[in-house]
């Protein structure tokens, strides 16, 4: 079972339209590369200036790694990454700001807790 992983990511204020509008129209090559290497759903929510992404995959760092080395991945990279505060976070799967999960209503109903 893949697990759950979600993110928070500040977009320069002065992106966030083109943060938005790209994911429209998101490139139909990334969206296969994703689900390539592992990724088996990905939500994103807008919250002012904060892009809270929601990933589900095996390992989030090993997904990364593989993702990162696609030729489409890269070109969406050169794209986006400059819209975003410090980036270079992301650029190493080690400090990827994966939040802590504290409460999973299904799981604890059933007198159980995954922290993925």
């Amino acid at each position: 079972m893949p697990k759950r992983y979600c993110m928070v990511l500040e977009i320069k204020e002065e992106h966030l339209d083109e943060y938005k509008n790209i994911h429209l129209k998101a490139w139909p090559e990334l969206l296969e590369a994703e689900k390539e290497v592992g990724i088996n759903n990905e939500l994103i929510w807008v919250y002012k200036n904060f892009a809270i992404v929601y990933i589900e995959c095996e390992d989030i760092e090993a997904t990364f790694e593989k993702i990162e080395q696609n030729h489409v991945e890269i070109e969406w990279s050169k794209k986006v990454s400059p819209w975003f505060k410090n980036m270079e976070m992301l650029e190493d799967p080690e400090k990827i700001p994966v939040l802590e999960k504290i409460f999973d209503l299904n799981q604890q109903l059933g007198n159980r807790f995954d922290p993925y």
